[in-house]
């Protein structure tokens, strides 16, 4: 049995399914409805846009049952000020009340994320949730210790190791809970994947009223220190490719400071 199926007493035939398919993979019959072509199952790589785009519902996809592909409520668009807002609003916390976020929100926050686009739609990410805030600070820690062994050759961190050691923390910024994102490394698209789904994360988490920040230093130092690596238990063929510190600001912001203009350039 082939992997997508037509349903002919519904189906409209116009080829809707057929040209949304990023891989080619129907053709016409001699009736003209749309075929899933011979051998085609090993090509598809379960997207669904033929099953999305279909409004009769005539399309059957056997990896994509039809009774968890819910159908869009087109009243819920998104009004472009409200979105706009959400953008342009978005800061980069780093001050945060203590107390946690629910984990039942956070994940909300991922399942808005897992919709994210992949290449080829692998779904490569794999998401590490950090919820004490003991063991973020613990693995700041970590992250202080890397610096502390290239700071020969790059001094410009010894402020950040300084203020560690007056007990303060530059890295993760007492920040309740950690998220971190990895995938394969070998996979040549896993950074892309990687962060737009963390974006999406992000932006998930401001409609909530969630604080978040780039952990820069432990992006880094996660795929260049091995005993932080060991202390996050990234596999050995994966790679840190994003993390985000989150929780619930202690300071809301009231203005949205200005922007450089686009750099654009139009052919």
């Amino acid at each position: 049995m082939s992997l997508v199926t037509i349903d002919h007493s519904t189906c409209r035939r116009d080829g809707m399914c057929s040209e949304v398919c990023p891989q080619g993979l129907f053709e016409v019959d001699g009736e003209g409805f749309p075929a899933f072509r011979a051998g085609a199952d090993r090509h598809c790589i379960a997207c669904g846009h033929c099953v999305a785009v279909c409004p009769q519902g005539a399309v059957s996809h056997e990896a994509l049952p039809m009774e968890d592909a819910h159908l869009i409520d087109h009243t819920l668009a998104v009004p472009m000020p409200a979105l706009n807002q959400l953008l342009r609003s978005r800061r980069s916390v780093r001050e945060f009340r203590e107390d946690p976020v629910p984990q039942a929100l956070v994940g909300e926050l991922i399942d808005a994320a897992r919709w994210a686009p992949s290449a080829v739609n692998r779904q490569p990410v794999h998401w590490l949730m950090i919820q004490t805030p003991a063991e973020v600070r613990r693995l700041a820690g970590q992250v202080i210790d890397y610096l502390r062994q290239i700071n020969t050759l790059e001094p410009r961190y010894a402020s950040f190791i300084e203020q560690w050691e007056q007990g303060k923390d530059p890295i993760l910024r007492n920040a309740p809970h950690l998220a971190v994102i990895h995938a394969q490394g070998d996979w040549i698209w896993s950074s892309v994947d990687s962060t737009i789904a963390l974006t999406q994360f992000e932006l998930a988490a401001v409609a909530q009223g969630i604080g978040t920040c780039w952990a820069g230093f432990l992006m880094r130092a996660a795929n260049g220190h091995p005993p932080l690596r060991e202390a996050l238990g990234i596999p050995a063929d994966h790679s840190v490719f994003g993390a985000l510190m989150y929780g619930f600001p202690r300071y809301r912001y009231h203005r949205v400071p200005p922007r450089l203009e686009a750099r654009i350039e139009w052919r």
